[in-house]
């Protein structure tokens, strides 16, 4: 594994660590959620969904996918979000 590819999985890691909100006005309740960034270009869904249910499931919940979106500073990342229900 290259240098660049590990430094990319930290700052990836570091990304997902500040991610996690809790939106009292979201359509699940006042539920904690995340959102994880990823590479459209090199990403596997079931991969993204695992790292939501460890986030969830840490808090006895059930991740549930709740829409994509597209970081407006960067050509290439993107952001899952999920919510813990």
């Amino acid at each position: 594994m290259g240098i660049f590819k590990i430094l990319a999985m930290g700052a990836g890691l570091a990304a997902m660590a500040a991610c996690t909100t809790s939106d009292p006005g979201n359509a699940y309740g006042t539920e904690p959620s995340i959102s994880i960034p990823y590479d459209p270009y090199d990403y596997d869904p079931d991969d993204l969904l695992a790292e939501a249910q460890a986030h969830c499931g840490a808090r006895n919940m059930t991740a549930r996918f709740d829409g994509e979106t597209v970081d407006p500073e960067s050509v290439r990342w993107r952001y899952r979000h999920y919510r813990c229900i």
